[in-house]
């Protein structure tokens, strides 16, 4: 896994969601034209976790960019309400045009289509099998277990799924969770659904195992400093990995 955009806030030094499981396959697409460039043309699949912008900000922007030399249909997948709100308020032919209903170039095929995915059903999706799960984001929103080894939290607040996953199934040893505020936004991060040091710490008392590798993601990079000053201060920064556009992990 390539992090294309490891960040919850788009800066001149940060950029947004993006992960890149191989050349065909994609994790949220925050970050896809400035990292790929040409190389988005080889993608095939694009994963979406939830539909707030820093997670789809490059999806209609790039399908326009590159759509003259695309050769096949884009899979966009995401659970139902994901769908639905992407196709309504993006892809509705007011905001953006309806790719979905305008053909490749060849017309072959059109140029985006669709994919409907269930909590708790594997997908082989690419070269990967791919389990969404409900993380307690927002409406709709997934998390993945992927290829049997990684749980991929996306944003995500109190979720037990999480801890059942890990402490269940010994074959996961890799979680990719977000922090996005410091705890003194204890309030925001609440009712917008997010994780702060503190609450990290707590979920992470559920975790009943030692030998999982722990990835942070998603930080607001306004609040990098104090973030990692407190997850020192918490007992924390030794024992997760502070994730970076550009970091890569052997998944």
């Amino acid at each position: 896994m390539k992090v294309l955009g490891a960040f919850g806030s788009k800066t001149q030094d940060s950029q947004l969601s993006s992960y890149l499981l191989d050349e065909h396959t994609v994790i949220d697409a925050g970050n896809l034209i400035q990292s790929l460039g040409d190389d988005f043309l080889k993608l095939e699949n694009i994963l979406i976790t939830h539909a707030h912008f820093d997670h789809i900000l490059d999806l209609p922007t790039a399908i326009d960019t590159f759509y003259s030399r695309l050769k096949k249909s884009i899979n966009i997948f995401g659970t139902q309400e994901v769908i639905e709100i992407i196709q309504e308020n993006i892809f509705n032919d007011k905001v953006w045009p309806d790719f979905s209903k305008i053909p490749l170039i060849d017309g072959s095929d059109s140029t985006l289509t669709f994919h409907e995915i269930k909590y708790f059903k594997e997908y082989t999706i690419g070269n990967f099998i791919i389990e969404p799960y409900p993380n307690f984001h927002t409406f709709g929103s997934s998390g993945f277990i992927i290829n049997n080894k990684m749980v991929f939290t996306s944003d995500t607040f109190l979720c037990y799924h999480t801890w059942d996953f890990l402490n269940k199934n010994k074959n996961l040893t890799q979680l990719v969770i977000e922090v996005s505020f410091p705890s003194e936004f204890k309030r925001l991060a609440v009712m917008s659904k997010h994780l702060t040091p503190i609450l990290l710490k707590s979920e992470l008392e559920s975790l009943q195992r030692d030998d999982v590798k722990i990835y942070v993601n998603h930080i607001k990079y306004e609040y990098f400093d104090k973030i990692i000053k407190e997850l020192k201060a918490v007992g924390l920064y030794d024992k997760v990995t502070i994730l970076d556009d550009n970091s890569v992990i052997d998944i």
